[in-house]
């Protein structure tokens, strides 16, 4: 390889390296400004490494569902017959491809960068693993009167019965050009990505929605607070949560009435 060759290589590279810095420094800045606002309670870098480790931790070590998980009571999974599924397949089974062909074509040509594209689509292989199984061990949770709904490391809604207004069977809405309206202020209690649903208009069953009294607040990713009015339920045997739930509605109305 020539030396002008070389220059150039090692200037792209260098290129390469200083927008991925700046993009990072650009999130970090902006985490940083939200939580001094107040909107992160938590400091979001340590939750971003523990959210990071978590997901690490659950791809090499947790493949498996815990006995006490599948056996615990008022416990929901909601990764079971979700669309999610075969999309995980694809998009693994596309790294996989994807990491030998970028792989094969860069590494004579530019071996740095091939050295780099092979770790990042080993590190997003490894990613996925331990978001679907993060999934399959973060089931949504009745405890005493708190219903806890983690959709693995992505997002997450803590509330009380006695905050529902009422529940009712609900379905996905269509705008006149077919595709799907995504409703501001909702928590989507689904296993399903919600960038893909917005992107490609793809999305699982809507089966329920669970209207609050009054505004409350979910966690995103990085721990900001995010309003909202109702949560979508998309879950495979969503009557049986919907079903606790009321029930649980109705003995607290009770009480309150002999109170």
């Amino acid at each position: 390889m020539r030396e002008e060759e070389v220059i150039v290589i090692d200037r792209q590279l260098f290129i390469s390296m200083v927008i991925v810095v700046v993009l990072f420094e650009s999130l970090f800045i902006a985490l940083f400004i939200m939580y001094r606002k107040g909107r992160i309670d938590r400091n979001p870098f340590i939750l971003l490494f523990q959210k990071e480790w978590n997901i690490l931790f659950h791809a090499f070590f947790r493949w498996r569902l815990k006995n006490r998980v599948a056996t615990q009571k008022l416990v929901y999974p909601y990764h079971k017959n979700t669309s999610y599924f075969y999309l995980f397949l694809a998009l693994i089974h596309e790294q996989i491809i994807e990491m030998i062909v970028f792989h094969i074509y860069l590494k004579k040509e530019e071996p740095e960068i091939a050295l780099i594209m092979l770790l990042l689509h080993i590190y997003s292989v490894i990613y996925m693993l331990g978001d679907y199984n993060l999934l399959r061990n973060t089931p949504f949770r009745i405890i005493k009167e708190q219903v806890v709904m983690r959709i693995g490391a992505r997002r997450s809604l803590q509330f009380d019965v006695n905050e529902i207004d009422y529940i009712q069977t609900a379905s996905i809405k269509y705008n006149k050009s077919g595709g799907i309206i995504n409703e501001k202020k909702v928590f989507h209690a689904t296993a399903f990505p919600r960038i893909l649903t917005i992107i490609f208009g793809i999305s699982d069953e809507l089966k329920y929605e669970i209207v609050f009294k009054k505004p409350i607040h979910a966690r995103g990713y990085f721990g900001q607070k995010q309003e909202i009015n109702k949560a979508l339920i998309y879950m495979d045997k969503a009557g049986e949560f919907v079903g606790e739930l009321q029930k649980r509605m109705e003995i607290t109305v009770n009480t309150t009435k002999s109170v």
